[in-house]
């Protein structure tokens, strides 16, 4: 007889990286097809570091269950093809943001 034990706590194995803004003016984050997770290194503030982090973790997750994926021209989302050249990248309005936007650790305001 045989049996799968299942440990009382989860493993990640989202890699994250930080380099320069290459991406462009205001991207804190980017995730990749391969579930990586590229950071701004300008990013200094705890929160914010934070707050990019869980909004690019959501999106590990959209890749993991087969919901996103994209290449140069398209987002796949879902089997919807959407061109990119057409949106706005980071779009509260677009399916897969929403999900992010609605998961993400809220930054706090610092007085």
């Amino acid at each position: 007889m045989s049996f799968k034990l299942t440990p009382p706590y989860k493993i990640d194995w989202t890699s994250i990286f930080r380099l320069g803004d290459d991406e462009g003016e205001g991207i804190n984050g980017v995730t990749t097809n391969s579930g990586n997770i590229i950071i701004n290194k300008n990013i200094c503030d705890s929160d914010q570091l934070n707050n990019t982090i869980s909004h690019e973790a959501v999106h590990v997750d959209q890749i993991k269950r087969g919901d996103m994926h994209y290449d140069d021209k398209y987002i796949y989302w879902k089997g919807k093809k959407h061109l990119r050249s057409k949106l706005q990248e980071g779009d509260k309005k677009l399916p897969w943001e929403q999900e992010a936007y609605k998961k993400e650790k809220p930054i706090k305001n610092k007085k």
